[in-house]
């Protein structure tokens, strides 16, 4: 596997594993049941992106073994991660999950983007692509529920709110 493919797919399932994770952690913590639906939607479709990238991994078992093993890939062994989780308290639970997934949305729609305007193998760009376009969804999703929980009228609203 080249360079740029081994570093797309070493970075695409690390995304989608600390994602999936993240999901999985913040489900525990938020009260609103429609925010906790939404993360355990999140949850499942992240886990189903991290099967296609893995399922699609052109190089040895092992070799994604030890990617999948490899502490960027696990958010509790990653301070930055542990932080987050943790400002998500059962006071603000629901606001501070879905501002975190949105900022961790927004890193995965650049990678994705980065990754399709560079790799020219086509089905491994129409892979990046198809998964730009449910991580754009993702962002859809936590976005709407945000300005729900924020009882914001429009996206004006959640603009300033995010970028506090």
């Amino acid at each position: 596997m080249d360079p740029l493919h081994q570093t797309a797919f070493e970075t695409a399932i690390a995304i989608e594993t600390r994602s999936l994770s993240f999901y999985r952690a913040v489900t525990a913590l938020v009260k609103d049941h429609k925010t906790r639906e939404i993360f355990e939607l999140l949850a499942r479709e992240e886990a189903s992106h991290l099967e296609s990238f893995c399922n699609l991994y052109q190089g040895s078992e092992s070799e994604l073994v030890n990617i999948l093993g490899k502490s960027y890939t696990n958010i509790f062994a990653d301070p930055y991660y542990c932080i987050l989780i943790h400002s998500v308290n059962c006071n603000t639970a629901e606001k501070e999950a879905l501002r975190i997934a949105l900022e961790e949305e927004q890193a995965c729609i650049d990678s994705y983007t980065l990754f399709v305007e560079t790799i020219r193998e086509p089905y491994v760009q129409d892979l990046f692509a198809s998964m730009l376009e449910e991580t754009r969804k993702h962002y859809e999703i936590i976005s709407e529920e945000y300005m729900r929980v924020m009882k914001m009228v429009d996206r004006n609203d959640q603009d300033t709110y995010v970028r506090e």
